[in-house]
């Protein structure tokens, strides 16, 4: 709806109103206005005033013109010397603890750390936790995750106070027995 359009239109319900306004108040002042009385105590007589339909003629606005947009010149940022900041790749919260199947697994024969890593792990909330031993000895402890469970290898490794950086895909992980479903693999160094 074009602008003059609508102000035609609001022009018009005002000038009804108006009308109306003037046609409810004669009405109304009519009804209730007594009767005039005369100064001879025989004659009276009433006095009633009609008044003719009005008509506004329709008015028409020139149309406006808005200032034309004002163009600021682009402006150019000096370039920056400092270097881009990454982050790490995961965006996602990590899953709940307690649904995350995860194995525990020593690099030595007997896995006597298996134990009380499991142990630490369920303290912290981990759950679904199986211990087994492993046969290739590592010098360093390492989170592995399956694809999609990044976020929890780096949840866990924070819960083992270890450094983001010992996590890494299971696919580099060595060769454990009895994996099953585990999206987590804890390879404890030694």
């Amino acid at each position: 709806m074009s602008r003059k359009v609508f102000l035609n239109i609001v022009l018009a319900v005002l000038a009804v109103g108006l009308v109306g306004a003037v046609v409810y108040l004669e009405v109304n002042n009519g009804e209730s206005a007594e009767p005039a009385t005369t100064l001879s105590s025989t004659t009276q007589s009433t006095t009633t005033t009609t008044v003719a339909p009005t008509t506004i003629a329709p008015t028409t606005l020139p149309p406006t013109t808005l200032p034309p947009e004002a163009t600021l010149p682009p402006t150019t940022l000096p370039p920056t010397t400092e270097a881009p900041i990454t982050l790490p790749p995961t965006t996602l919260p990590p899953p709940e603890r307690p649904f995350v199947p995860v194995v525990v697994t020593s690099a030595g024969s007997t896995g006597e750390r298996v134990g009380p890593t499991v142990y630490l792990l369920s303290l912290a909330g981990w759950s679904d936790i199986r211990g087994v031993n492993a046969a290739v000895p590592s010098t360093a402890t390492v989170v592995y995750y399956v694809d999609g469970f990044q976020n929890a290898a780096e949840l866990m490794a924070l819960d083992m106070s270890l450094p983001v950086t010992s996590v890494a895909p299971l696919a580099t992980a060595p060769p454990v027995a009895g994996l099953g479903n585990a999206a987590l693999v804890v390879y404890v160094g030694g």
